[in-house]
Parts: structure tokens; C-alpha cells; sequence
């Protein structure tokens, strides 16, 4: 054992090398190894190092445990540099893959997606048995799923989930159905999203793993919120994170508390859903989860532009995309030139919001349209002067829903659409596109779409006749409502019918 008790220091770091290096090598690996002994308990970077300074067999296994400690208590480039040193000493196949399964979560911790991928391709390569690959493909489909790369996902998958069938690994079989909901959500394949997030919450519960289960929670909540059921997202999301609180998942809380923000903007409530941006922003920053971080900063946008809070937005929007590019998240670019676009709008600057709006349609059209596609063209029919283009992008918006979309399109799409119609003076326009809001929303009806179909058929008998003593109180109505609930983009046009 090392004395105890007292204390050694050398004058000089040269005096201690040249005292150090005047020892034997079994001496050196022996005193290593009461070193690593000591250090057992206590500090578990310092009784790996010692042992690989010992050249111990176990000190993989140590590097292992020690990045484990330091992911957990969120020191992610320390605990990456201990899987690093891990996978240069590792022997057996065995602690090369758990170091390097090890190395590409924490890669993918710190944002750095592509060197992620890179990790795993290698370890996939170089797994000698089925459940090493089981590992490394859902390792690899995660990264995948940030960079856009969904169809080789899918493709991964597939194949992970033979293995784990076959041979009953439930844990991977909860983390796939689990990943494989969050690759259909922005392709809008929202049923099939569903399904698999039920799925995974089957096998969360029979694990009864409280993180599993918080996941497959989120994940449901996610399925709700591409079907527009945004009560019933809210409901998920709220629960998700309420656990994630009381078992002390930081990760899973900051990422669905985002989640949870953007459905409570349908309840009506913006400007919660912004306090949820930034408390969401900071705690994932502080963490070092990038992707969180750009969830919670596009809720900013989301929640600012919605309360006609230009300066706000525009503040989220310049950190949005710097996370975007980190991340290379290609359809949340598409996504912040969209939004930059109805800022624009917002502010009159409708020849600029023209140029980026054609831009975020365009980087649309190349990564998938289901994501944020259809309301991109309704952002757009509301910037062109020319009719003929505004009724071309909206049949084509609504070409793309019928095909299947994230639900914040049909949301957003048809109350772009009311708006578009408003300004071309066509009532009857509006009131159709009032009935298909009220129609897509007629499985949950929110307080949202009700407060927006209301103020679209008001303004639509506005424009067709002198207005009666029961439009002039509707609209003073919802002259109120809007207010109270923030959405001052929105009243001007409600007080111009009242004025005429």
C-alpha cells in the first residue's frame, strides 16, 4: 500500500522524471499498480491511468467505467479523451467495441455528428459477432438521423432488429422501435411513427427502465405532435419531462422540454412556450447537448414570431443556425430561412422575404419536403404579388399534405392560406381554407386553430358585406382574444375591418 499519512513532492518536474525513469520496469508497473489499488474507490480517471501505466489487462475495462463517469457528470471532452485512450490500448475485441460504442456517443454528444458516423462505420466493420453489430448499427442510425441521412437509417435498423428478435434483446429492441419513430416523424409517415413509439414503450415496460420508459413517453408525444393532436402531445411531453425531473435524466428533460414548449403554443400559451426556449437553450448548452440546444432555440423562433417579438426571434434565429451548422442539420437550415422569411413579411420586406423563402424551398425540395415543406409554400403565396403563383404554391402546399406532413404544416399551411386569400381580397378563398383548418383539427380541436378559423370566417364576411352588428361583436371578440393570448401580428387586420 501507499503510506499514509505522509505527503512526497519533488522540487522540480525534471527531478521527477529523471527519478521516475531510473526505476526498473517491474518496479514502475508494481508501484502503478498500488497506485491503481488506492485509487479504486476514490477517483476512477486516476486508477485507470495508473493502470495503464501499469500495462495492466484491465485497463480498458477502467477507461471504459472512468468516461462513463465523467459523460455522467456532463464533462463530455474529458470522458471522450478516456474512451480515445481506451480504444489505442484495447486487446480484446470485446473492450474495442464497448470503447468505441463508447467514443461515437460521445462524439455525438458534443455535436461533432460526422466523426460519430465515422466511429461506428469502423466498429461495424471490425464486429466479429451479431450483437456487436446490433450495437453499432443503432449507434451508426442515430447519427445518420441528424445528418439526414434517414434511408440508410432505416436500412440499419432493419437489420438490428433481426438480431435483437432473434435473439430477445429487449433493451436494444425499446432503443430501436424508439429511434425508428424519431426517423418517420419528419419524413411524415405519422401512423407508422406512432406505431413504433407504442412499440417502444411496450418493451420500456416490460425492461420497467424509468429512462427507456421516459424516452418511449417523449416519443409518443413526438407521433401526437406529427398528427397534430397537440392537447395529447402536450399531455406526453409534460409527463416525459415530469419523470425525467424525478429520475435525473438531464438529456431526455432538456430535449422533450423544447417538445413540450412548441405543442403548448397551440394551447394558446406562447408566451410560456418562450420561457420554455430559453430555459431549454440554456440547460442544454450547459450540458453540452447540441441538438437539444437547436430545439430549443427554433421553439425561440417559433414562440417569438408568433408574438410578433421580431427583435427576439431574429436573436434565436442567429443561434439556430449556428447550431444548424455544427450539427449540419440540413432541414432545420430550410426551416430557419423559412422563419427568417415571415419575419420579414412581418416587418413589410416582401421582396426580401420572397428570396429567402424560395431558399428554404428549395433546400426543402432537396432534403424532404415533409418536414417543413408545405408551410414554406404557404409562407411564400403570401409574399408573391402575382395570383397565379400564390394559387400554384398553394396546390401544391396542399398536394404535399395529402401526402403526408409533420401537423405543424396543416397548422401553419392553412392559416398562411387564410392569410394569402385576405390579402388578395377573396373571401370564399378564405372560407375554404377556414373549413379544411377546422376539418384537420376536428379529431382535437385547440384553442389555436379555433381562435384563427373564428377570425378568418369573421374577416371573410367582413370583405363580402357592411359589416352586421354580430360580425362587428365577433370581432371585437377576437380583438381580445389575440390580445390576450399575443398574437399581435395578427390583430391590425381584425381592427382595419372594424375601422371600414
Amino acid at each position: 500500500m501507499l503510506p499514509e499519512g505522509d505527503d512526497f513532492l519533488f522540487a522540480h518536474a525534471l527531478i521527477q522524471e529523471s527519478a521516475y525513469s531510473t526505476l526498473l520496469r517491474a518496479r514502475r508497473r508494481e508501484l502503478h499498480l498500488r497506485a491503481a489499488e488506492w485509487f479504486a474507490q476514490s477517483d476512477v480517471t486516476l486508477h485507470a491511468q495508473h493502470l495503464d501505466r501499469a500495462e495492466d489487462e484491465h485497463a480498458p475495462h477502467a477507461y471504459l467505467v472512468a468516461a462513463a463517469a465523467q459523460r455522467a457528470a456532463h464533462r463530455f471532452e474529458a470522458a471522450l479523451r478516456l474512451a480515445e485512450r481506451g480504444v489505442e490500448i484495447a486487446q480484446s475485441d470485446a473492450d474495442r467495441h464497448a470503447l468505441s460504442c463508447c467514443k461515437g456517443e460521445l462524439q455525438r454528444d458534443l455535436g461533432d455528428i460526422a466523426g460519430s458516423i465515422v466511429t461506428y462505420r469502423t466498429a461495424l466493420a471490425a464486429a466479429t459477432d451479431d450483437a456487436a453489430r446490433c450495437d453499432c448499427q443503432l449507434g451508426l442510425a442515430e447519427g445518420l438521423r441528424v445528418s439526414e441521412g434517414l434511408d440508410e437509417a432505416l436500412g440499419l435498423l432493419a437489420q438490428a432488429q433481426k438480431i435483437a428478435e432473434r435473439d430477445n434483446r429487449l433493451a436494444e429492441l425499446a432503443s430501436l422501435h424508439y429511434l425508428r419513430g424519431n426517423i418517420l416523424f419528419p419524413l411524415g409517415k405519422i401512423d407508422a411513427c406512432s406505431a413504433e413509439h407504442e412499440r417502444g414503450l411496450g418493451y420500456a415496460r416490460r425492461l420497467g427502465l424509468p429512462e427507456a420508459e421516459a424516452r418511449a413517453l417523449g416519443g409518443l408525444a413526438d407521433a401526437a405532435y406529427a398528427q397534430g393532436r397537440m392537447r395529447t402531445a402536450f399531455h406526453h411531453f409534460s409527463e416525459c419531462v415530469a419523470m425525467s425531473r424525478e429520475h435525473g435524466f438531464g438529456r431526455i428533460e432538456v430535449a422533450n422540454l423544447s417538445m413540450q414548449g412548441f405543442s403548448r403554443i397551440y394551447l394558446n400559451d406562447a408566451s410560456q412556450a418562450r420561457e420554455d426556449a430559453s430555459a431549454a437553450a440554456r440547460a442544454a448548452e450547459l450540458i453540452g447537448q447540441p441538438r437539444a440546444q437547436l430545439l430549443g432555440e427554433t421553439l425561440g423562433v417559433f414562440a417569438c414570431q408568433e408574438l410578433g417579438d421580431a427583435q427576439a426571434a431574429s436573436k434565436h434565429l442567429v443561434q439556430e443556425m449556428r447550431v444548424i451548422r455544427q450539427l449540419g442539420a440540413r432541414r432545420f437550415e430550410a426551416q430557419n430561412l423559412e422563419m427568417q422569411g415571415r419575419l420579414l413579411l412581418d416587418e413589410g420586406c416582401r421582396s426580401e422575404a420572397v428570396v429567402a423563402l424560395r431558399e428554404a424551398l428549395a433546400i426543402s425540395r432537396e432534403v424532404g419536403t415533409q418536414f417543413s415543406g408545405p408551410k414554406a409554400l404557404s409562407a411564400l403565396s403570401r409574399a408573391v404579388d402575382d395570383n397565379g403563383e400564390r394559387t400554384r404554391l398553394l396546390a401544391e402546399g396542399e398536394a404535399l399534405l395529402r401526402l403526408g406532413a409533420v401537423g405543424h404544416n396543416h397548422l401553419w399551411f392553412y392559416r398562411d392560406a387564410v392569410e394569402a386569400m385576405l390579402g388578395a381580397g377573396d373571401p370564399a378563398g378564405m372560407l375554404y381554407y377556414v373549413d379544411a383548418l377546422e376539418a384537420y383539427t376536428q379529431r382535437e380541436p385547440l384553442p389555436w386553430s379555433e381562435l384563427f378559423a373564428a377570425r378568418g370566417r369573421a374577416l371573410a364576411l367582413a370583405l363580402q358585406a357592411p359589416l352586421s352588428e354580430a360580425t362587428r361583436h365577433e370581432l371585437l371578440r377576437l380583438r381580445e382574444a389575440l390580445q390576450q393570448a399575443g398574437f399581435r401580428n395578427y390583430v391590425s387586420a381584425v381592427e382595419a375591418a372594424l375601422a371600414a
